[in-house]
């Protein structure tokens, strides 16, 4: 049994280096395979800055979607900057492995350990979404990338989290707030289902509406709240006058969100009923060039 997770990122400050090492060293000794998707980054990819200091395993597949390409591949200019949909799809459809985890840059994943005593118990034809657990940042930054393994045990106190949610009057899809943080599948679902849809260019609602697929697709749909995992608390580190580095914990720093455009949840949860996806989601027509780290 192989499982992947699939990541995507914008190198924009808005992720600070310290939770992105944090991700990528607890998800190498989680994962057979991380898939990390850089997106529209304004210069270099996130992952080149961080990587002299990960183990070099040939887990990571990496790659890069330049800004010239992004705004090929999506040429609205309200679109949000850091592509949710295709980009994730990109990873998925690329992967061999037996199960896929959708997650993020700022999430611990469950232990291997854990992952395996718990796909054990799973079935195939079911859509799972597991509910994070906040993880304070003062705790975060304490133990850093260097002691994931304290970092974990510093966590294990933290209950679960339940947080009903939805998005439009009748959405019994969410589940929970939050959903797309862990959403885990077999490959065969997410192959049935052609991944996330790809016209969702806008913010929100993607991790709702490929839940609402998996059920019109013949999947069963389930929220877990165990093994535990964590979102990290967002600090932020910025940029000195002098060149420096240094952690914000106030979040106070010069990163500068964009004027959000939102996806239609009507459209897309409410009255949804069919994928706009073609048999060619996640450009799986394409050779997209990746380097192995």
């Amino acid at each position: 049994m192989k499982i992947a997770s699939v990541v995507v990122n914008r190198n924009d400050g808005y992720k600070d280096f310290e939770r992105g090492l944090i991700y990528f060293k607890s998800a190498l000794e989680s994962f057979d395979e991380i898939n990390y998707i850089d997106w529209n980054s304004p210069k270099s990819s996130f992952l080149w800055e961080i990587e002299n200091e990960l183990p070099k395993t040939g887990k990571i597949k990496h790659f890069v979607i330049s800004q010239e390409v992004a705004n090929t591949l999506i040429p609205e200019p309200t679109a949000q900057q850091c592509n949710e949909g295709l980009s994730r799809n990109i990873g998925i459809v690329r992967t061999d492995c037996d199960w896929v985890v959708s997650t993020n840059i700022d999430i611990i994943p469950p232990t291997r350990e854990e992952l395996e005593k718990l796909i054990s118990n799973l079935d195939k034809n079911t859509f799972y979404t597991i509910s994070r657990r906040e993880a304070p940042k003062d705790i975060i930054y304490k133990h850093s990338h260097t002691d994931i393994k304290g970092l974990r045990k510093s966590l294990s106190h933290i209950p679960e989290r339940h947080f009903p949610a939805r998005v439009t009057q009748n959405d019994s899809y969410s589940l929970i707030n939050c959903c797309g943080d862990f959403q885990l599948a077999h490959k065969s679902v997410w192959e049935k289902i052609k991944g996330f849809e790809e016209k969702m260019i806008y913010s929100c609602f993607l991790d709702t509406n490929i839940q609402k697929k998996s059920t019109l697709n013949g999947c069963n749909l389930e929220v877990l709240y165990n093994p535990p995992l964590y979102h990290m608390e967002h600090g932020a580190y910025y940029t000195k006058d002098d060149g420096t580095r240094v952690l914000d914990p106030e979040n106070k720093g010069n990163y500068k969100g964009d004027e959000k455009a939102y996806n239609d949840a009507y459209k897309w949860v409410e009255h949804f009923v069919k994928t706009e996806n073609t048999e060619n989601w996640g450009l799986s027509n394409i050779m997209i060039e990746h380097e192995i780290i």
